[in-house]
């Protein structure tokens, strides 16, 4: 039997990007969609308490003196704009 007897099949349409090749060669179609991305990742090692309290306190500072100046900054911008409008 060849391949190209199940392409007649209702399920099987046979006219995507892959149709050239016969099912089991065409991407995703002997374990699943998406089954290659699992091969192509390392998995992260655990975060030790230390790193995660270091980037914590990294992320606070950056939060307090660069975004909190930001919005200060605007909010600021926004004041003056009203009171030159009234």
């Amino acid at each position: 039997m060849d391949w190209r007897w199940i392409r007649s099949w209702k399920p099987h349409p046979g006219k995507g990007p892959w149709s050239n090749l016969p099912p089991w060669e065409r991407p995703g179609w002997y374990f699943g969609r998406g089954w290659c991305r699992l091969w192509t990742t390392t998995p992260l090692p655990p975060v030790s308490n230390e790193d995660e309290a270091k980037y914590l306190e990294e992320l606070r500072k950056y939060l307090t003196e660069v975004v909190l100046k930001e919005i200060d900054k605007r909010l600021e911008e926004l004041r003056n704009r009203e009171a030159g409008l009234k």
